[in-house]
Formats: C-alpha cells, structure tokens, sequence
C-alpha cells in the first residue's frame, strides 16, 4: 500500500494527515501555527508533523511523498514563497526546499486555494469531471481552478486568484475587498452605527463584530443583518457570474466558513447567476458546497502528490 503525508499550512493552525491514495486518512495532527515566531519556528513545526506521520507509517508500506499547502502568493514550480498576508517574516523563503534538506523526502509545494481545488476533484464533489472552479469565501476569497484535466497554474503559478477580481471600476474594489467575511464585517460595523435597534449590538460592538456575527443576527430575524446577508449573497453571485463567462466550469463547489454555516446564500447567488449571465450553456452549471469541509487542505495536500505523478507518468 502506497501512502502519502499532506500538510495544511494555515495562518492559525497547521495540520497534517498520512492518507492513502484512496483519500482514506489513517493518523492525523494539529497544532497552532504560532506564526507570530517567524518561519524558522513555523518550519520546525511543519518538520514534526512530517517527522509524527511518517513515523505512523505501516509496516511494509511506502511513502510516495510529502504535499504541502501554504497561503500565498508563491511559486509551486521553485517551492518559494514569496509572502504571506497573515504570517510576518514570510519575505521570500524557499519553503520547499528548506523542508527537503530537514527531512531528506519528496516534498511539492502549492498555494492552498489550488490545492483545495485539486482535493475536491480527485476526492470530493469534482470527482468525474474536467472543468470546475473551486472558491472558498472566509476571511478572504481564494480559488483554484482545473481546466481540461489539468490545474490551471499560469506564469509562477500565479493564476486563479479570482478573489482580486475588480467588481467595483469606481472604487477600484476587487470580490474579496466586497464580498469576503472581512468585508461583510466591514459593512456591518459601518450599519450597526445608525441602526441602534439592531440586534448586532447585543452581539458585537462596531470594532468587534465578524460575519458570524451578522449571520446569527440575521437568523434572528434582525432586519439589518438579514439586509446585509441578502447584500452579500448578491456580491457572491456577481463574482460567480464573471467566473462562468471565464472559464466555463462543469461545476462550481464552494467552501469557506460564510457559505458553509450560511448555505442558504447561494440561493441568493444563483438567483443572481440565472439573471446574469450570457447565456444558458453557464446557467445550466450547479454550484454547490464543497464537499470534503475542513479536511479539504491536507486532502489537497494529498492530491498534489499523486497529480503531479500521474504528471510524470
């Protein structure tokens, strides 16, 4: 039986897993990033959670590799990151290769909307198909997209971030400025301040309220927040519009903490999808949630590995 170890680098949490080719996870862990120390302390903590999996390895068994998603932007094809917007210190490090020379493995590197992309399509809601888009909406909006079979990467791997798409040519405002769950925060703290019925402010001051927020306000029946759920699934369907005319998908699976405690967004997002786009050949594309949850990074992790070498083959 042949294994592999995918590793999720996050800005608050790290995880790795040691999984088959089948995506079946046989040991996981997960531990705080602490980013706050700087990449030489992250990197020593992504080391012992390689140096913990491989150690579960059965006997007999063979580990065809290492995949590691990281935030970015980066270059999957040198293995360096060039920054990272919630890790301080992240000024060019050649994660990749860094990891290779501490633990002696095959290691790939790769940005971790990407790799979510690669995960849901050879483990989750993507399996069988050729063309789809995978977007997650959180604090920022990330996506990863495959074409023809193949992960849409471009120059340095820089291709796919759909979320730095400008939807507002006035106030020079991409998806993410308007429509992440940091906008959406953004847009309440603004409203809770000539709306002292609201209920938002038994929940949250104006400097503290968050998308979740606003969600549990709106479930409430508070007329603000349901105001500011229908404006945000909205903006959701207006990226989603752009996104079809782009590049076609067989489908769209969407993941991220405000679509997935919230699914009931993409109701208003299709609407919009329906009204919108050019023509039925992008109305008829089901746009869902993702289906592999919080797993979808080290599950991507996973997929790297073994897509890059089917690759090779």
């Amino acid at each position: 039986m042949e294994y592999v170890i995918g590793v999720d680098l996050g800005g608050t949490q790290l995880r790795a897993v040691l999984a088959d080719e089948l995506g079946r996870i046989q040991t996981h862990v997960r531990m705080p990033t602490e980013a706050q120390y700087g990449p030489a302390s992250v990197i020593d903590r992504i080391v012992a959670c390689i140096t913990q999996m491989r150690a579960a390895l059965p006997s007999g068994a063979t580990l065809c590799g290492v995949g590691v998603g990281s935030p970015g932007p980066l270059d999957p094809y040198t293995g360096m990151v060039f920054t990272t917007p919630n890790m301080p210190g992240w000024d060019h490090v050649p994660l990749r290769d860094l990891l290779i020379e501490r633990t002696g493995l095959s290691i790939v590197l790769g940005n971790d909307a990407n790799l979510a992309a690669l995960g849901e399509w050879r483990f989750g809601g993507g399996q069988g198909y050729q063309h789809l888009v995978y977007l997650t909406i959180s604090t920022g909006i990330g996506g990863g997209v495959i074409s023809d079979g193949r992960l849409l990467l471009g120059r340095m791997g820089a291709a796919g971030e759909l979320g730095h798409m400008i939807l507002d040519a006035d106030n020079r405002t991409s998806w993410e400025d308007m429509a992440s769950g940091t906008a959406l925060a953004a847009y309440a703290a603004q409203a809770m301040i000539g709306a002292p019925e609201s209920l938002l402010h038994e929940l949250a001051t104006p400097s503290t309220v968050s998308a979740a927020h606003v969600a549990r306000a709106a479930a409430d029946g508070d007329a603000l927040a349901q105001a500011l759920m229908q404006r945000e699934a909205e903006l959701l369907g207006l990226g989603l519009v752009t996104t079809l005319h782009l590049f076609s998908p067989e489908i769209i699976l969407i993941g991220g903490s405000v679509v997935t405690q919230n699914s009931y967004l993409l109701e208003g997002a299709r609407r919009v999808v329906q009204e919108r786009v050019l023509a039925d050949v992008y109305r008829q594309v089901p746009i869902q949630v993702a289906a592999l949850g919080d797993q979808v990074g080290v599950l991507g992790a996973v997929a790297l590995v073994l897509y890059q070498r089917h690759a090779r083959q």
